[in-house]
């Protein structure tokens, strides 16, 4: 990035005092063609300038007579008296603008520039011009925060590279920080500037010189580069977005307390006819999965290849208009019981051309375009209806609750309590048949600032459910400071709690901390009959996962509760809701009274 101060641009220049005689300079100027111009120090303090090519004209004179009328004349009588003299950290726009006010006739003359410890140099105006125009034209492809390619020039790389030859092997890195919102909030926008500033420094350190590193604004990063010819494009990818999330990871020590940040990192590999809005496009996505799975973490995917046809935010709304959003429902069991005591309500998109679309290929269109709270409006009013229908259709086999994941954007509204009790009015549904899951990517000073309505909602009877905890920002802080009534052991402690001693410790201090504190506790991706039976043997109360049950549209759930097993559990004794005269089951209205099931999972 070229220099905005006028500093590095100057260059050394000859001091005389205002006494040397003029036959003595033109020798100066003579015995060094390099000699632009000298300062004058007058005997009162004050700082003349003498240019060359106008001393060269005095001396010449009229006829040739200018050396013999002026030999002998001191320096400082031919100077001028008042040269424009700027600080070193003056900017170069500044000092430009004020050359230009400058009058015709000394418009060109160099200008001076004071060092510390009154030491002066010299810049010339044509420098200054040209240090002007290679600032504006650095401007139009930098970022002028981090120094690093801005967003609009990193689309022109990127389109030009989808363009030329062949693009396999080509990829995008989508970094976002997980952090930057507390840094801001807590530490201030000077700390969150400081830490662009080092992570552009880290992520640079770790590209090679072929590739092209930006910042597309906010706290969002991208790296445009090529994987090695031959090498597997999955594992590849993989590594490529590990150096970067180990680079933003890695404290900076020149940070202060708390001012660093970890990176939710998407990679992107493109395939034969990609074009470089797709291939952004899928990076983003895959970031947006990292996120939403704890952030520190990298999602990645590979053949990318000739773009079909996309969709924006306002397609997805419409989509929701002509009714091709659709809510699939994953069981929650009782790991002693084996019964169905939730669901969770999954949003999927049939698509007309392209399919059942998953969220992550279209809820960061919905967040671009701070759309998410009315998807929101629609799961939860959804998700109420059919668990009323459950109820008339199924009777005493219908799922207890319903669990309703929650966006930051909809945490954050002022009429969360109204919005959701109206949904379950709308149903005719008690509020204990709902639990609403906090989002995982919300940090703590987001959830703190929901704590009143959570509070309201729990009152009212609805479940509060810290999701993934471990991971991301549920931390037990969390869970101390918010009205919870369930928690989510995230799945990344499952998978690994039969190989990992750590990640088995975990397990069983959230389990403990259940149960000592009233608090429901749900295991997620339960995947294999040892996970299960590990769970069973540390008294974690309710699984769910792929094991126990796939997500499944509404209908198709209903046909698997009457069956009696939900598809995937193949050796669990699952017994869905058997009439027995003990049984504690919620209201089934919201005149019905107050839950006396689990409170939350």
């Amino acid at each position: 990035m070229p220099s905005d101060t006028v500093g590095p641009l100057a260059r050394p220049v000859g001091v005389v005092d205002s006494t040397m005689r003029c036959e003595d300079l033109d020798l100066m100027f003579r015995a060094d063609p390099a000699l632009h111009s000298v300062a004058v120090v007058y005997l009162d303090g004050g700082i003349g300038l003498i240019s060359r090519v106008r001393f060269a004209q005095l001396m010449s004179g009229p006829f040739g007579y200018g050396r013999a009328l002026w030999a002998r004349t001191p320096a400082g009588r031919t100077a001028d008296p008042a040269p424009m003299i700027v600080e070193e950290t003056a900017l170069v726009v500044d000092v430009c603008e004020q050359v230009s006010r400058r009058d015709q006739v000394r418009r060109y003359d160099d200008v001076l520039v004071r060092r510390p410890g009154g030491q002066l140099a010299r810049v010339s105006a044509a420098r200054l011009y040209e240090a002007l125009a290679d600032l504006m034209a650095a401007q139009a492809v930098r970022d002028p925060l981090s120094g690093l390619t801005n967003r609009a020039r990193f689309l022109n790389r990127l389109a030009g590279a989808c363009r030329d030859g062949d693009q396999s092997g080509l990829a995008v890195v989508y970094i976002d920080l997980d952090r930057m919102k507390y840094v801001n909030d807590t530490l201030g926008h000077a700390a969150g500037d400081r830490l662009i500033v080092s992570v552009a420094r880290r992520l640079t350190a770790v590209t090679d010189g072929g590739s092209v590193v930006a910042r597309l604004g906010g706290d969002e990063f991208a790296v445009l580069t090529r994987l090695a010819v031959g090498a597997r494009p999955d594992l590849s990818a993989v590594a490529l977005g590990e150096r970067y999330r180990q680079a933003v990871a890695t404290p900076d020590p020149a940070l202060t307390a708390g001012g660093h940040s970890t990176a939710s990192v998407g990679v992107a590999v493109a395939d034969a006819g990609a074009d470089g809005a797709t291939l952004l496009r899928e990076a983003d996505a895959a970031m947006y999965r990292a996120k939403q799975a704890g952030g520190d973490r990298v999602q990645i995917v590979h053949g990318v290849g000739a773009p079909t046809a996309g969709h924006s935010g306002d397609d997805v709304l419409a989509a929701l208009d002509r009714g091709e959003l659709k809510l699939f429902y994953q069981p929650i069991i009782g790991v002693g019981d084996g019964r169905v005591w939730s669901v969770e309500a999954l949003v999927r998109w049939q698509h007309p051309q392209r399919g059942l679309l998953t969220p992550d290929r279209f809820l960061p269109e919905l967040r671009r375009v701070r759309q998410l709270p009315a998807l929101d409006q629609w799961v939860l009013h959804r998700a109420c209806a059919d668990i009323a229908v459950w109820d008339g259709i199924l009777g005493d086999r219908a799922p207890l609750c319903v669990n309703v994941n929650l966006t930051i954007d909809t945490l954050g509204a002022a009429d969360l309590t109204a919005l959701v009790l109206q949904s379950l009015r709308r149903s005719g549904s008690a509020p204990a048949r709902l639990r609403v899951e906090l989002p995982e990517s919300a940090d703590f000073e987001q959830l703190q600032g929901a704590v009143r309505q959570l509070r309201d909602l729990r009152d009212a009877g609805v479940g509060i459910v810290l999701d993934d905890m471990g991971a991301g920002s549920a931390t037990l802080r969390n869970l101390s400071a918010l009205p919870v009534t369930g928690l989510k052991i995230d799945r990344s402690f499952v998978a690994g709690m039969l190989d990992n001693r750590n990640d088995f410790a975990v397990v069983k201090l959230l389990g403990d901390l259940g149960r000592s504190t009233g608090i429901d506790v749900t295991a997620e991706g339960v995947e294999s009959d040892e996970q299960l039976e590990a769970l069973r043997q540390l008294g974690v109360r309710f699984a769910q996962g792929y094991h126990l049950g796939l997500p499944a549209p509404a209908e198709h759930l209903t046909a698997l509760l009457r069956t009696g097993r939900p598809r995937g559990v193949a050796s669990v004794p699952i017994d869905l809701f058997p009439r027995h005269a003990t049984d504690e089951r919620p209201p089934r209205t919201q005149t019905s009274g107050r839950h006396a099931a689990p409170a939350g999972l």
